[in-house]
């Protein structure tokens, strides 16, 4: 348990935090017209997520990253101490659910769709390190179910199946809000993705959609990093060597294998 409290510590300085408690950076990009409300669902570990659409970009991220890196950035200590505070208690109290904070395989992402130029961004960190992906935005060969229909928060859904970067989606959108995402980088259907599963690995579940007194597509970096671009392979092979971490260092699988 020390060693456990000890490791988390060892992140926190590394990451640097203690030097840009007072460095903020969010940028408003455009005017969101949308935004849905995800549970993400990995084994124990549960997270929720917002994607937000605009005109011409959109973006996908934690709430709980969003509310962790709003309160390290604050010039307050006590306010800034929270997040850490909450770490140690929780490795403190590994069995007791309330004192769980939110965690999922892609938690530390901030994705951005730019539905303009047809690219996808996505700023992410391994063990403190801080880099960003791009690429040309992913294309996915959809199997569509019309016979398969259910009703999600309100909006009927349908069925669809696909195979992409190792793993097989199962997912409903809905054709009554025609804007073709969903969460994470799923995304080519002729509404929203309001479900996604992934058997034995992960559940996505839209919980609310927002059309009005909307927070705009932002650019988050409160402590005003330096982000090093990185090709998206080998990004996920360092993400998966065990020799990138500290000895013991729970690895947790990748949205990508591929």
């Amino acid at each position: 348990m020390k060693n456990y409290i000890l490791l988390t510590l060892i992140m926190l300085v590394k990451v640097g935090l203690v030097s840009k408690l007072s460095a903020q950076s969010t940028t408003p990009i455009e005017s969101s017209k949308l935004e849905v409300r995800y549970i993400v669902t990995h084994k124990s570990d549960k997270d929720m997520f917002v994607l937000r659409c605009g005109k011409n970009v959109s973006q996908y991220f934690s709430v709980g990253k969003l509310r962790d890196d709003s309160l390290r950035a604050s010039p307050d200590p006590t306010v800034s101490q929270i997040p850490l505070n909450e770490m140690m208690e929780e490795a403190m109290h590994r069995d007791d659910p309330s004192k769980r904070r939110p965690s999922s395989p892609c938690h530390s992402d901030y994705l951005y769709w730019n539905l303009s130029v047809g690219k996808v961004s996505v700023y992410t960190s391994v063990f403190g390190s801080k880099y960003v992906i791009e690429e040309e935005t992913p294309t996915m060969d959809w199997e569509i179910y019309e016979d398969s229909v259910r009703t999600i928060i309100g909006y009927e859904c349908h069925k669809a199946v696909t195979k992409f970067r190792g793993r097989e989606w199962a997912v409903w959108y809905a054709d009554g809000i025609p804007v073709s995402l969903g969460p994470w980088k799923l995304n080519g259907l002729p509404g929203i993705i309001l479900q996604a599963e992934c058997d034995g690995y992960m559940k996505i579940n839209a919980c609310g959609i927002i059309t009005s007194d909307l927070s705009p597509v932002t650019f988050y970096n409160f402590a005003e990093y330096k982000f090093q671009p990185v090709e998206r392979k080998k990004l996920l092979k360092m993400k998966m060597n065990p020799n990138f971490y500290p000895a013991n260092t729970k690895i947790t699988p990748t949205m990508e294998l591929e």
